[in-house]
């Protein structure tokens, strides 16, 4: 039968293209086996002190990495080395762990010197057990093919030394520069000097977490706050040890000192296993609402994938997330505790998030709510402050007026102002779910009070029966006029404050909703099936009829009540200009069509004020 063949060349080839798209993990993969050689010759060797090298060859495009760790003997390299997939470190391990030996490696799949083909043309390993009497060298061209030679013992010293031969067009590998960076972002923790060309070292070695000061909570804060400073372009607002057991982790978390609006979408944590980073910049270990927070973790429980650049998303990474999630919780309302001014400018940088924790988890909504700005139009304003400056009504409670879409702001503050009462912008995402729970939580003493809906008569008085039936052709007339428009209107006569504001267009979450539609039907390239659900949900929401209150008071829609027949050709630029108005004073959007009929509306009564006036001028010059 047939067999089928492969290059192992090319095999290697694409594993190494594969596995690790930055060519620069070479640098940490050999960083990680020199490690991990150490880690197992130190069980039962504490002396001499661990140390990894490397040096820089430009003469012959090479670079060494060395370390002084266990070795391999001719077993081992024909086991491990000579075999894609088998792991020295992690068979070393269990072994190691049979005899009740804890030992921290990071290599688990043997397929690290593969990253080096990446940008090498030829691996030699030059490698000696420490009690061997002589050495070995091990060379392959990233073929099937390899050279296994005995040397002398006094060739090699007890350890590993990995010589790296770059191919012509990647000597930019050899620059000094670049391989400090490149260390110190993978291996700055690493519990073992890295020497550069014999100077060093040039990682930090102990993260703060490693320090034996730790423990001590005021010095466990200041050595982070340090560290954090140092890593990151922005000074802390609020420092979060992180020391757990379950799953084990270490690190610090932390708020900046800076906000930057619209930066990052998430929170984003440089995530380390045991010393070795594997996941900078994880933007999925923290919660959705966390998005304002940054940080190290270093957890030796979690597992990492073939080219150790991400972690398996299993139950410890999962266990790690909600723990990190609780610590954050825990930090804040201890920052709410014992520093308002802080707490409050947090909450003033990251309003969305903050509320977003708060309506997630009850028990930190309950411990912050007094504490959480909301919007007015006198500013910002926790809810104990807002309710103080409410009246107290005949059942001891005091009204929380509010709005639920931010572009009815204007509309809504100006039916406050003229009452001389104050309402919640409430248009922000977790506001309303917060108002309702705050009232739940004091119900003998807060009142919600809905300001879009038309279930309270002391903002929009009913008229008497008999006003009713003089402004009933008003109406008609005006759904008459409205009813060519994209949506669906249905108009009432109230009376209201200010005199001076002649309509109010309620519903304004299904404006924004229609508009959101309107918009994304409007984009090019828009795919078919998307194109079709949006058009269908514009369409139910066409559908369901908005609500316009014309103002009694108002000197227009008084006029207007009183015209005999309000439904002439006439008259229709001005019933339609009522709606156009309501709609911009609500600050919503004019779609293209309503847009063009405002125009010319607009032009229409302007066209007829001017031929007003002319007259009027002639008139006067006759006489």
């Amino acid at each position: 039968m047939p067999k089928m063949r492969a290059s192992f060349q090319g095999l290697v080839r694409l594993l190494a293209q594969s596995l690790y798209p930055e060519p620069d993990v070479f640098i940490r993969e050999l960083l990680q086996n020199a490690h991990d050689s150490i880690q197992l010759r130190r069980v039962h060797e504490p002396e001499p002190a661990g140390e990894i090298r490397i040096d820089v060859d430009e003469a012959n495009r090479a670079l060494s990495f060395s370390d002084n760790g266990t070795g391999m003997d001719r077993r081992d390299i024909e086991e491990f080395l000579s075999v894609i997939g088998s792991t020295g470190t992690g068979s070393r391990a269990r072994e190691l762990a049979s005899h009740d030996v804890a030992v921290a490696t990071i290599g688990q799949f043997g397929i690290g010197l593969l990253s080096a083909f990446v940008v090498a043309e030829r691996i030699e390993v030059y490698t000696r057990k420490p009690m061997a009497s002589h050495a070995w060298r091990w060379v392959n061209h990233g073929g099937e093919d390899y050279e296994l030679d005995a040397l002398p013992a006094s060739a090699q010293p007890p350890g590993t030394r990995v010589v790296v031969t770059l191919a012509a067009d990647r000597t930019d590998f050899l620059d000094g520069r670049r391989i400090r960076q490149t260390a110190r972002r993978y291996a700055d923790f690493l519990s073992f000097p890295i020497l550069l060309d014999g100077f060093g070292p040039i990682n930090a070695v102990n993260a703060p977490w490693h320090e034996p000061s730790w423990r001590d909570p005021g010095e466990r804060e200041r050595l982070l706050s340090a560290f954090l400073s140092q890593r990151y372009a922005d000074p802390p607002l609020l420092v979060i040890p992180v020391d757990l057991s379950n799953p084990q982790a270490l690190g610090g978390l932390f708020i900046p000192s800076r906000y930057a609006p619209g930066g990052q979408a998430g929170g984003t944590v440089d995530l380390f296993q045991t010393r070795m980073s594997i996941r900078p910049n994880d933007a999925e270990l923290l919660p959705e609402w966390a998005r304002f927070v940054r940080g190290v973790v270093d957890c030796p429980a979690l597992q990492p994938t073939a080219a150790r650049d991400n972690v398996v998303r299993d139950g410890a990474y999962h266990a790690l997330r909600e723990a990190l999630g609780e610590i954050i919780v825990t930090a804040l309302l201890d920052l709410a505790a014992r520093d308002r001014p802080r707490f409050l400018q947090l909450c003033d940088w990251h309003h969305d998030a903050i509320k977003g924790m708060a309506a997630r988890h009850a028990d930190f909504g309950a411990a912050v709510l007094d504490h959480l700005p909301f919007e007015t139009h006198q500013g910002q304003l926790t809810l104990p402050d807002y309710l103080s400056r409410q009246v107290t009504t005949s059942d001891g409670r005091r009204p929380l007026y509010f709005f639920t879409h931010a572009a009815d702001a204007n509309q809504f503050y100006t039916l406050c102002q003229a009452r001389g009462l104050l309402a919640i912008n409430a248009g922000r995402p977790f506001d309303e779910t917060l108002l309702r729970r705050y009232a739940e939580q004091h119900p003998k003493t807060v009142e919600l009070k809905p300001l879009d809906r038309l279930d309270d008569p002391a903002w929009y008085e009913r008229l008497d029966v008999a006003e009713q039936a003089e402004y009933a052709r008003l109406e008609r007339a005006m759904d008459r006029a409205l009813a060519e428009m994209e949506t669906r209107v249905k108009t009432q006569v109230r009376r209201f404050r200010p005199d001076d504001l002649s309509a109010v267009l309620l519903a304004g979450q299904r404006i924004a909703a229609f508009d959101a539609m309107e918009q994304t039907l409007e984009k090019p390239f828009l795919l078919d099936g998307l194109a079709e659900l949006a058009g269908e949900v514009r369409d139910r929401l066409r559908r369901q009829p908005l609500t316009l209150l014309l103002n009694a008071a108002h000197p227009l829609v008084r006029r207007l009540g009183e015209v005999a027949n309000p439904a002439e050709t006439r008259y229709r630029p001005l019933l339609t200009g009522l709606y156009h108005a309501a709609l911009l004073n609500a600050q919503h959007r004019l779609t293209p069509a309503a847009a063009r009929r405002f125009h010319a509306d607009l032009q229409a009564l302007l066209l007829e004020h001017l031929e007003l006036q002319v007259r009027d001028s002639a008139a006067s010059i006759r006489n």
